[in-house]
């Protein structure tokens, strides 16, 4: 993955640094993906609830932002904008998301609406606030959005109707993106973790359960963010420049079990 990096030529051939916005950037799979592509030579900005503007270990700055929130959306963008210059992003990978298990029977109103408000909604508002810059822009571009292989498989064990419709609605969605944005030559690609070691992980706390977990994945271990870091920035890079529409599950072969 030789162009996974600072890749991009301007003017006479004098290099440019590669702009990419994560969101989520302060934990998990965001986390990862933001400083790795820092170390690859991007230039990144992340974008996290948390965050509070201030830079977060070398040149990473992250600002804050709901993004379940337009108006919230529309603020952070602008202080994206500033900080690059008026320059668009070349790529966004989007990872912010939240997952809560519990039995359809169980959930409510609130509950459906609190996941599927991030994990959708927000995939909708922050990849399309980046897009609108790249069209502008002229120059093209890459979104990466975050499922996951619970949008494919069922599971009895920790079964969470939200979050699986959520993640199904992203896959959708990217779809309908890479359709409607191709012409304007911004790829729209989906990344569908498994069982990752990240925060968000509950199994990891319970010997039986995650001994259960382990017997579906026939890689026989949980996945770390880095290696799911690394297929997003592949998708974010010119790598992967006549690769759009498509989902990669990075899951050690348990949706093919």
């Amino acid at each position: 993955m030789s162009d996974m990096s600072n890749t991009g030529d301007k003017g006479g051939g004098s290099p440019v640094r590669r702009r990419l916005v994560v969101t989520g950037s302060h934990s998990g799979i965001g986390r990862a993906t933001a400083a790795l592509a820092e170390a690859l030579g991007w230039s990144v900005i992340g974008l996290d609830l948390a965050a509070d503007g201030r830079r977060v270990g070398g040149e990473l700055i992250a600002f804050p932002c709901d993004l379940t929130d337009e108006h919230s959306v529309r603020e952070a963008f602008e202080k994206v904008d500033e900080e690059w210059g008026g320059h668009a992003p070349h790529a966004l990978v989007h990872c912010a998301g939240i997952y809560r298990f519990k039995a359809a029977t169980g959930t409510t109103a609130a509950d459906w609406d609190a996941v599927v408000n991030l994990n959708a909604r927000g995939s909708l508002l922050v990849a399309a606030a980046a897009a609108r810059r790249m069209i502008d822009a002229g120059e093209g571009g890459s979104v990466t959005l975050l499922s996951s292989i619970a949008a494919v498989r069922g599971d009895a064990g920790e079964p969470s109707a939200a979050y699986s419709a959520s993640k199904g609605a992203v896959v959708s969605l990217a779809r309908q993106l890479a359709v409607e944005w191709g012409p304007d030559g911004i790829r729209c690609n989906v990344v569908a973790p498994g069982v990752i070691d990240t925060p968000m992980t509950t199994v990891s706390g319970d010997p039986e359960a995650f001994a259960q977990v382990l017997r579906r994945i026939p890689a026989g271990r949980l996945g770390t963010a880095d290696e799911v870091a690394r297929v997003c920035l592949f998708l974010a890079s010119q790598d992967a420049a006549y690769v759009n529409g498509t989902v990669i599950a990075v899951d050690g072969g348990q949706s093919a079990s």
